[in-house]
């Protein structure tokens, strides 16, 4: 049982019983006395009849304090309640129901939190009167459909039932704008009702700053969903793969790391690998208490394009996100035509050796995402170029004239051109066919040969690490190795527009670059084996060749893709030849979006920000003029990784959160008990008029 006020502020009303006990001590009388013998006999029959006036006297400032103090009490409307209670009457009701539908509550209440919740909001629906309004709010939802007060039970009842749970985290200080925004008309009585699992992900995020609309006179009723029993809590947190490439054939090895929110550990949980909905592999694991562990994937795939992938836990009754979504992009080898310009009779002395074995260092296997091909550059004619991502020439003498168009046609349509000099090149050929010529395929025109002493050598000075053809040396190590090479023979360049990729110490360039509209040229100009310098030695050489490879390809290769979390945006970058087009979005659960490519600077973009379901993506293009699609037809999307923590706010936290909002904390098991709620206003307004009509007889029999 308890007695609260609906409008607590009248109570300050309260100093107003003063009044009438004030009115009395000013308007008694200060009599002068003077003392006669004579009277004395007088005197003590008045002191008799004076005693009986000042009861009266008494008793009618008794009346007239307790009528202002029913009528301050009046106005504070008193509710008296049993057990939880729901709605009292004697005037119409504004009610705002606000229901947790974020994700955890699909595992609270033992898995039935949110139909326990749904049920809990039935009750109130149900228990409104005739004249009593009422909202139903979601802590997750679009924003966009419109909320009203509905005075209606089937309405709010049909609103219910069309209530879904998300995949996402609740917005208790947006539920609660809302909620205060709708009763802000006039109402006898007003009440927001919130139906949450008390999580801490969600609440921790709330500030009662940022409820704007907000009213402490109306009172906060927390029903509260909570576990009936302990059980095991675990999620995916992550998934990540080792290493950069996802082609054809290589092996994948992928990392999942799992999270246990619990206190206690988990032991043989199983953890499956699907890929394209087949299941690929399995691991039992043990998770400790608070702690992580990793189950550790390897995989081949098949064959090249978009490949969906996810991870699943298996545990009897376990609570939390079970399954985490990924795409995988896999790059068929990239094909790469060698030209030897230096063949030799012993295999490692030929030119192209270190070059094939940074290439695919394995020999033949597997092992490497690059398939090249040597041929000598008597052979470059009968070559089909377009059956290749890149052509490497080393060391060749010559460019041959039939080859020459053919080569600009291949960088036309894409195609990337690495050139290695060395002592066999003749510069003036190469100048006149690739320089002089229109267009020009060479980034600079080639000078004088320059050569240093066997035991000296111009160190390396510049490497453009943020160049995309440089970016693995970022890492300091390579970077080291690949300053601390020294270059023996180089030619020298000059009417060279761009800064060097590379440059030595002493300024000269070492690497250049040039764009043929979709094709890349890049120009080393030294050696590719170690006639010339000890770069083929060093740890750097490897990475740099496959780098510089990888680049003139376009950037085309195989991607792993952890995906978004629910409710982010997924941003679109394409070519410009897709201005004025759209992309159309296939959602999980196989509804369509259309989204707008609107120019973003020299490209075109989107934005998709309806990624409320975790699942796979598809993205469909259009046609484009150049044919290139540039990003990926699939993409992931997750739930949030704390919304599987069971773990609640206390109740002390809580209420402090929300102070000075009265807010009271009911554990739904009470509210299934149920309860009543009186108004006790026309009792006290019968009690009133009594107390009035007494004082009024009163008055009129004792001086009427």
């Amino acid at each position: 049982m308890s007695l609260f006020f609906l409008h607590p502020a009248y109570l300050y009303g309260l100093i107003a019983a003063s009044l009438p006990v004030l009115i009395h001590l000013l308007n008694r009388r200060r009599i002068k006395k003077i003392r006669f013998p004579a009277v004395r006999f007088l005197l003590l029959s008045q002191r008799r009849i004076s005693r009986t006036t000042r009861l009266r006297h008494w008793l009618l400032l008794a009346l007239r304090t307790f009528a202002v103090l029913l009528l301050v009490l009046l106005l504070a409307r008193p509710i008296f309640q049993t057990g939880v209670g729901l709605f009292a009457s004697g005037g119409p009701s504004a009610v705002a129901v606000v229901l947790d539908n974020s994700l955890s509550m699909k595992w609270s209440y033992d898995g039935d939190g949110f139909k326990q919740a749904k049920e809990a909001a039935e009750r109130l629906f149900s228990a409104l009167g005739d004249g009593d309004m009422a909202a139903l709010i979601l802590t997750n939802g679009s924003g966009k459909e419109p909320i009203r007060l509905k005075r209606e039970k089937q309405v709010l009842l049909r609103d219910l039932g069309g209530a879904a749970i998300a995949q996402g985290g609740g917005d208790f200080a947006l539920a609660l704008n809302r909620a205060y925004e709708l009763l802000r008309e006039p109402a006898a009585q007003k009440e927001i009702w919130i139906i949450t699992d008390m999580a801490l992900t969600d609440w921790d995020r709330f500030n009662l700053s940022a409820v704007k609309q907000y009213d402490p006179l109306i009172p906060l009723k927390i029903i509260k969903v909570g576990q009936k029993a302990e059980t095991p809590n675990a999620t995916i947190k992550e998934i990540k793969m080792r290493g950069q490439d996802v082609s054809v054939g290589l092996p994948i090895h992928l990392q999942a790391v799992i999270a246990n929110f619990g206190d206690k550990e988990i032991k043989d949980l199983l953890v499956q690998l699907h890929i394209d909905d087949q299941p690929k592999e399995q691991k039992l694991i043990s998770l400790p208490p608070r702690g992580e562990a990793e189950a550790s994937f390897q995989l081949v795939l098949a064959r090249p394009g978009s490949h969906r992938g996810s991870v699943t836990l298996k545990k009897e009754r376990l609570a939390g996100n079970s399954i985490f979504y990924f795409t995988l992009q896999a790059q068929e080898k990239l094909k790469v035509l060698v030209v030897d310009g230096d063949p030799q009779t012993s295999l490692v002395q030929s030119e192209t050796f270190f070059l094939t074995r940074a290439l695919d260092p394995a020999g033949g296997s597997d092992a490497s995402p690059f398939l090249p091909t040597v041929v000598i550059a008597e052979g470059m004619a009968a070559a089909a170029l377009d059956s290749y991502q890149a052509v490497i020439l080393c060391n060749v003498p010559l460019i041959p004239d039939a080859v020459l168009p053919r080569l600009r046609d291949y960088l036309r349509q894409g195609g990337g051109l690495l050139l290695f000099l060395g002592d066999r090149v003749q510069a003036d050929d190469y100048n006149l066919k690739l320089f002089d010529s229109s267009p020009s395929v060479l980034p600079a025109r080639l000078r004088d040969k320059r050569m240093t002493s066997e035991s000296g050598g111009e160190k390396i000075e510049k490497i453009d690490v943020k160049h995309p053809a440089l970016a693995p040396f970022s890492d300091q190590i390579l970077l080291e190795s690949l300053k601390s090479a020294r270059v023996r023979g180089y030619f020298r360049t000059e009417n060279h527009a761009q800064s060097a990729l590379i440059a030595l110490a002493n300024g000269d360039p070492l690497a250049l670059e040039k764009r043929l509209g979709p094709g890349r040229v890049i120009l080393m100009n030294t050696a590719a084996d170690r006639d010339w310098s000890d770069i083929p030695l060093k740890t750097a050489y490897l990475p740099l060749i496959q780098s510089l490879v990888s680049y003139l390809q376009g950037g085309k290769k195989g991607s792993f893709d952890a995906g978004l979390t629910v409710g982010g945006a997924k941003k679109f970058l394409l070519s410009p030849s897709y201005v004025g087009k759209g992309l159309r979005i296939t959602m999980p659960d196989q509804r369509e979006r259309e989204v707008s490519l609107a120019p973003e600077g020299d490209n075109v973009a989107a934005s998709f920000t309806e990624n409320d379901l975790a699942g796979i993506y598809k993205v469909s293009l259009p046609a484009s003029a150049d044919g290139q699609a540039a990003i990926p037809p699939t993409y992931p999307v997750n739930p949030p990784f704390l919304e599987s923590r069971l773990e609640s706010i206390s109740e002390r936290e809580l209420q402090a959160r929300l102070s000075p909002a009265r807010a009271q904390i009911i554990p739904i098991e009470a509210l299934e008990k149920g309860g009543k709620r009186s108004d006790l206003s026309l009792p006290l307004l019968l009690l009133l008029i009594v107390t009035l009509i007494s004082e009024g007889w009163l008055s009129q029999r004792f001086y009427g």
